[in-house]
C-alpha cells in the first residue's frame, strides 16, 4: 500500500494583518479532497510575499523565514511517513494529531468506562445478571466518583492510572471515609477489577494496571440458627403481616432459597413426582443455575397455606422489600427471644448447616440444592460445622474433667 497523494503549500492570510502591519503565513495540507490549515508562526509584510513561489522575497529576514517554512514542510512530510510506516491510516485528522504531538488513540478514562460498563450491565439484568449485582456496581461507581477527585484533583483519570497506589488509596478511603469493613472494601475493589477487565476486553487498554494489587479477604464464620431456635420461630403466634414474614423466613430455612429466589417463587416452580414427594424446581436469580429441592414437611405446610390463592405466573408469597423484611425480622427476633440477628441471609445459612449438613446430608447434595456453581462456595458452611464440633468437644472435655 502506497502513501496517499497529498500536497503541502503555504499562503498568506492578507486580511489578518496585525499591529506591525504584517500578515500570518499559513500551511495548507490537502489529502483525499480534505484540507487542513494551520499557522506557521511566521509573519511578514504582504508586499514581501510571492504567491506563486510561496516564498518571501525582498526581505531582510528572507532566509530565516524561508528556511523555517522548509523545516515545517519537512516535519509534516516526516509525520506522514511515520504514520504510513507505523501502519496508521494517513488522514487529515491523524496528521493534525501527530503534528501537534497528540496521541492517535482515543484515551479512555475510569469513570467514563465504569459508566459504560454499568449501562451494559443494566441491559443484561434479568438475562445474565441480577438487579442486586447491578445495584452493587452503582455503589462502586458512586464511590469512585467521590474518590477520584480527592486522589487526582481531576473528575476522571486514565485507565492506566488505576495502579497499585490508586488501589491502596481507594482501599484506605473505603475503610475510613466510607466506614467499610475490610471485606466490604475488597468487594468494591473486586468490582473495580472487573471494570478494568471489561476495558481490556474492549481493547481500551492492553494490560491490567491493577495486576500487582492483591485482594486479602478476612475469613468470615457464617452464623446459623439452631434447630431449637427454628422451632421457637415456627410456633410463634403473630399478626397476619408478621406471619407472612415468618413464613417467608422459615421457607428459606427449610429450602435454602435466597431472598431473590423466594421472592420470585411461583406455583409453577412446585411439582410432585411419581412417589408423591413435592419439589421446588427453579433457576437461581443470581447465577442462572438450575436447582431442585425436595420439600420437607414443614416447607410443604407453609406452601400449602398460599397455594389455594396463588395465581399463575405471580409470586406465591407477596414478599416485602429486603429492607422491610429484615426490619420485621428484628421484631420476630425479639418476640422469639433469640439473640442472633435474623436476616434473609441467615435463613439460607441455617438450611445449609442446621437443616442439612448437621444431619448428614452430603455437601455435594447441599451444593446442588443451594444452586452453587462451585463446591468451594458450599465448603464455607462446612467450616461452620467444624467450629461447632470444636466447641462441642471442648464442652465434652470440660464435663469429663468435672467427673474425674
Amino acid at each position: 500500500m502506497n502513501i496517499p497523494k497529498y500536497n503541502i503549500s503555504f499562503y498568506l492570510r492578507k486580511y489578518r494583518i496585525n499591529k506591525q502591519n504584517k500578515a500570518p503565513i499559513y500551511i495548507r495540507i490537502s489529502l483525499n479532497k480534505e484540507k487542513m490549515e494551520i499557522p506557521s508562526g511566521q509573519y511578514i509584510d504582504i508586499t514581501k510575499w510571492d504567491d506563486k513561489a510561496q516564498r518571501v522575497i525582498r526581505c531582510n529576514d528572507v532566509n530565516n523565514v524561508n528556511n523555517m517554512l522548509t523545516i515545517i514542510k519537512g516535519e509534516i512530510n516526516q509525520v506522514i511517513s511515520q504514520l504510513y510506516i507505523s501502519g496508521e491510516i494517513v488522514t487529515i485528522a491523524n496528521i493534525r494529531k501527530m503534528y501537534k504531538g497528540e496521541s492517535l488513540k482515543e484515551i479512555h478514562t475510569l469513570i467514563a468506562t465504569a459508566e459504560e460498563h454499568n449501562t451494559h450491565f443494566e441491559s443484561n439484568v434479568g438475562i445474565k445478571y441480577s438487579y442486586g449485582s447491578y445495584k452493587n456496581y452503582k455503589t462502586t461507581l458512586k464511590y469512585l466518583k467521590e474518590f477520584v477527585p480527592l486522589f487526582s484533583n481531576k473528575r476522571d483519570i486514565e485507565l492506566s492510572a488505576v495502579n497499585y497506589k490508586f488501589c491502596e488509596s481507594f482501599f484506605s478511603y473505603l475503610t475510613t471515609s466510607k466506614k467499610c469493613h475490610v471485606n466490604g472494601a475488597n468487594k468494591q475493589i473486586q468490582r473495580l477489577r472487573k471494570i478494568i477487565n471489561y476495558a481490556i476486553r474492549l481493547g481500551y487498554i492492553t494490560s491490567n494496571p491493577m495486576s500487582k494489587y492483591q485482594l486479602e479477604f478476612t475469613p468470615v464464620t457464617k452464623s446459623a440458627l439452631t434447630m431449637e431456635e427454628v422451632h421457637q420461630i415456627f410456633f410463634l403466634q403473630l399478626s397476619q403481616s408478621l406471619e407472612r414474614v415468618k413464613d417467608t423466613f422459615l421457607l428459606q430455612c427449610y429450602t435454602g432459597l435466597s431472598y431473590s429466589d423466594v421472592k420470585t417463587l411461583t406455583r409453577e416452580h412446585i411439582s410432585a413426582s411419581s412417589d408423591k414427594s413435592v419439589w421446588i424446581r427453579m433457576t437461581r436469580q443470581k447465577t442462572k443455575v438450575m436447582f431442585v429441592v425436595p420439600l420437607l414437611p414443614r416447607a410443604q405446610h407453609i406452601i400449602s397455606k398460599y397455594l389455594p390463592n396463588s395465581k399463575a405466573g405471580l409470586p406465591l408469597i407477596s414478599v416485602l422489600s429486603n429492607q422491610k423484611m429484615n426490619k420485621a425480622l428484628k421484631t420476630i427476633q425479639k418476640l422469639a427471644g433469640i439473640s442472633k440477628n435474623l436476616t434473609t441471609h441467615l435463613a439460607r445459612h441455617t438450611f445449609a448447616t442446621t437443616i442439612t449438613l448437621s444431619n448428614g446430608v452430603p455437601i455435594e447434595t447441599v451444593s446442588k440444592m443451594l444452586g452453587h456453581t462451585k463446591l468451594s462456595t458450599t465448603q464455607v458452611y462446612a467450616k461452620v460445622l467444624e467450629n461447632k464440633i470444636k466447641a462441642d468437644m471442648q464442652e465434652l472435655k470440660a464435663k469429663l474433667e468435672r467427673c474425674q
